[in-house]
């Protein structure tokens, strides 16, 4: 898990394999976007009144008082809807806000190594577990980088060998169309990328901002962390 970030910084266009084609696997990939909701059975309610597809709730998180219910979105990656356990006493409309993204990698060692070379400091790795209502146990290990430039960075996650990845468990039927982050700089975040391997447009933009497109079985849904 990760402590989600209060402003957000690139563009990042997530596209899918032409018709008739496989995704070649890659070393480091995108593993799950996150939209915040207060209240985890509304946020389920409204996903699904919007979309078509209903969540499926994947348990708490020990120690960090959240819970989270998720979607497949196809080729490994995975949408994850997360909320405090107690919700929050608020009558307004329930918003699905995006809050951070996850790079997945097979070895956080040695992703980890290639950032401290490239002089970003890391914060990690940190383990973590949840069980889901049928009780099986997920573990894994994240690590993190931040600072001046990097507030809209991914942090890293590495799923223990023995933990089914949540892509291949929960409910598909949406994919993502595009996933965009806007910021006035973007120089540390295009490096670190770099760094890792992971291949994106990054833009220049205004205001910060994420906005992430689904294609799903009701069409096109943006979620979006713009003020209404």
């Amino acid at each position: 898990m990760m402590s989600l970030p209060t402003s957000l910084g690139v563009l990042l266009l997530c596209t899918t394999p032409l018709a008739g084609q496989t995704p070649e696997p890659r070393a480091v990939d995108l593993d799950h976007i996150i939209l915040a909701t207060a209240d985890l059975s509304r946020g389920i309610e409204e996903f699904a009144r919007l979309t078509g597809v209903t969540p499926r709730r994947g348990g708490r998180h020990p120690g960090l008082g959240t819970e989270n219910a998720l979607i497949g979105l196809g080729s490994g990656h995975y949408l994850e809807l997360l909320a405090p356990i107690v919700p929050q006493a608020d009558s307004a409309p329930v918003r699905l806000i995006p809050a951070g993204w996850a790079l997945h990698t097979k070895s956080l060692t040695d992703l980890l190594g290639l950032v401290r070379g490239a002089g970003f400091q890391v914060l990690g790795p940190i383990p973590g577990s949840r069980r889901t209502p049928d009780n099986t146990l997920l573990e894994w290990r994240t690590a993190s980088t931040g600072g001046p430039g990097l507030e809209a960075a991914p942090f890293f996650i590495e799923w223990a060998v023995s933990t089914p990845h949540p892509s291949t468990t929960s409910p598909a039927g949406c994919h993502a169309a595009s996933f965009e982050l806007v910021a006035p700089d973007t120089t540390r975040l295009q490096s670190l990328l770099r760094t890792v391997g992971f291949e994106t447009e990054v833009r220049p933009g205004g205001s910060p901002a994420l906005r992430l497109t689904l294609e799903c079985p009701k069409g096109r849904v943006v979620f979006s962390s713009e003020r209404p």
